[in-house]
C-alpha cells in the first residue's frame, strides 16, 4: 500500500497494524471513536526536518505550530526532542508551559489580538510577534517595558499557498500580517513605543508541497530583501527571520512526500548569498503530526440505501477535515486492508447533517474492500487537524486518544463524558 511506512503503518495477514499493534486490539481496548498517535513517527518526522536544517547551518529553530495537534504528550514528546513553539491563543502559551516549554522557547503569533489577550501575554513573558499596526500601538498602552519583538508582514499577492484557498495566508483578501505598504509605519510606532524589532516572519498558507516550493522560495527572497529594509530602517541587525510553517503531507497516492532537502537547502543558500546574519526559525505543525495519527472508527451500519452507506459511530465533530474542506483522507478498512474485491460506498458519519461524511463530498462514493457491522474502519493521517478542530456537536462527546511508545500503548486523554460537556453549564 502506497501509505505503508515500516514500523508505523503496515500490513500484516491482511490486518493493520500502527507502531506494530493491531489497529483491531486497540479499538477493542480503548474503544472508538480513537485517535491513535505512534511516538516513533512524531519523532522520525521532527528529527527529519530538524537534521535536513543542520546540514547546513547550527543556527535553526523548529517552532512546533500547536494549533495543529495540542497534546501535552505530544507537546511533551517534542520538548525533550528540542523543539521551540509556535503559540497562536493565550492558552496555548499556557499549555505550552504546562508541558514544560520554558518562556524562552515559546513564540506567540496571533491575529486579530484583544487587549485582554496581549495583558494576559505581557503577564507570561513570552516573546510575541506583531501581526497588526494596531496591536503595536495598543501595546504600548499596556505597558512600559521595552520589549523586544518581532513583525509578521505579508508578503503579497503570488506569495501564498496552500491546500485550501481557507488555508492560503499571505495576498490581498488575507487577515494576516502587516503588509508592505505598511511596514515603514509598523517600525516607526514600534521606535515610538521603545520596543525593539529583533525579527521579522512570514507564512504563506498551510498544507502546501512539492509544486509549491518555488513559491515559497520566492517569498522567502522577499522576506529577505524586507529584513534588510527593516534593518536599515531601525538601524541594527535582526536576530533571527522565521520563514512561518506550512510543509503539508500527501494524503493521496498521486501527491508526493515533501522535499524536506531542498526545502532547507533552498532558504539557506538564500540566507547565504544574502549576506544576512540570521538565526533561521520555521513553524511545521502539519509535517509533524499529520501522519502520526490514525482515528480509527466502527463501522455501525452496512446497508443499500439509495446508494450503498457504510455508517461510522464518528461524524465531522470528530474530524472536520473532508467536510470543512473537502478534503481527501485515506480510509482503510482494518480486518481486510488486502482485498481486491472492492465496493464503492458512501462513508457516513453520525451527525444530524447530510454533508457530514467521510468523502470529499455526499456525491463521491469510494472504493473499499467488504465491510461487516462491527467492522474498524482507520482514517488515515489524521493526527494534525484532527482531534484539535474537534465539537460536542449534536452532543456528541470528544474521543479518547491514544500514544503508541515503543511495545506500550496509553491513554493520553480520556473519553469526555456528558458530566465534562455539562460542567460550564450546571456550575453557573
Amino acid at each position: 500500500m502506497w501509505w505503508e511506512k515500516e514500523g508505523h503503518l503496515e500490513v500484516k495477514d491482511n490486518l493493520l497494524y500502527i507502531g506494530g499493534m493491531s489497529a483491531r486490539a486497540l479499538a477493542e481496548k480503548y474503544g472508538t471513536p480513537l485517535y491513535v498517535y505512534n511516538k516513533k513517527r512524531i519523532l522520525e518526522n521532527f528529527n527529519e526536518l530538524n537534521n535536513a536544517f543542520l546540514k547546513h547551518n547550527q543556527n535553526v529553530r523548529i517552532h512546533y505550530a500547536m494549533k495543529a495537534n495540542s497534546n501535552l504528550e505530544v507537546l511533551r514528546t517534542l520538548k525533550d526532542a528540542g523543539a521551540y513553539i509556535d503559540a497562536v491563543s493565550p492558552l496555548e502559551v499556557e499549555t505550552a508551559f504546562r508541558a514544560g516549554f520554558p518562556k524562552e522557547r515559546i513564540m506567540f503569533t496571533g491575529t486579530s489580538v484583544s487587549n485582554d489577550d496581549l495583558i494576559r501575554l505581557l503577564e507570561t513573558g513570552v516573546f510575541l510577534n506583531i501581526d497588526s499596526v494596531s496591536q503595536i500601538k495598543r501595546l504600548q498602552k499596556l505597558t512600559d517595558k521595552k520589549l523586544d519583538i518581532s513583525i509578521r508582514w505579508n508578503p503579497g499577492e503570488g506569495s501564498g499557498a496552500g491546500h485550501h484557498s481557507n488555508t492560503i495566508t499571505a495576498g490581498k483578501y488575507v487577515k494576516f500580517g502587516i503588509p508592505e505598504h505598511k511596514l515603514e509605519d509598523a517600525v516607526l510606532e514600534a521606535k515610538k513605543a521603545g520596543f525593539n524589532i529583533v525579527g521579522l516572519h512570514q507564512h504563506i498558507g498551510s498544507g502546501w508541497l512539492k509544486e509549491d516550493v518555488p513559491t515559497f522560495l520566492s517569498s522567502v527572497d522577499k522576506t529577505i530583501d524586507t529584513a534588510k529594509r527593516i534593518e536599515t530602517l531601525t538601524g541594527q541587525k535582526l536576530s533571527f527571520i522565521d520563514f512561518g510553517g506550512g510543509p503539508g503531507i500527501p494524503y493521496t497516492e498521486t501527491q508526493k512526500l515533501f522535499p524536506v532537502d531542498e526545502y532547507a537547502k533552498g532558504i539557506y543558500e538564500k540566507i547565504k548569498s544574502s549576506g544576512v546574519d540570521a538565526v533561521v526559525a520555521i513553524e511545521p505543525g502539519r509535517f509533524i503530526a499529520g501522519d502520526a495519527g490514525i482515528l480509527l472508527v466502527e463501522a455501525n451500519t452496512v446497508e443499500e440505501k439509495n446508494i450503498p452507506v457504510v455508517g461510522v459511530n464518528a461524524g465531522f465533530n470528530t474530524i472536520v477535515r473532508p467536510a470543512m474542506y473537502g478534503s481527501y483522507q485515506e480510509i482503510v478498512v482494518c480486518d481486510n486492508v488486502d482485498s481486491t474485491s472492492k465496493k464503492e460506498y458512501l462513508v457516513a458519519g453520525n451527525l444530524c447533517e447530510t454533508g457530514d461524511v467521510f468523502t470529499e463530498n455526499r456525491k463521491v462514493l469510494r472504493a473499499l474492500p467488504q465491510i461487516c457491522e462491527g467492522g474498524i474502519l482507520a482514517i488515515l493521517d489524521a493526527g494534525a487537524y484532527g482531534f484539535s478542530m474537534a465539537s460536542t456537536y449534536n452532543s456528541r462527546p470528544l474521543p479518547a486518544e491514544v500514544m503508541i511508545d515503543g511495545a506500550t500503548s496509553k491513554i493520553i486523554r480520556r473519553r469526555q463524558t456528558l458530566d465534562d460537556i455539562l460542567r460550564e453549564q450546571e456550575s453557573v
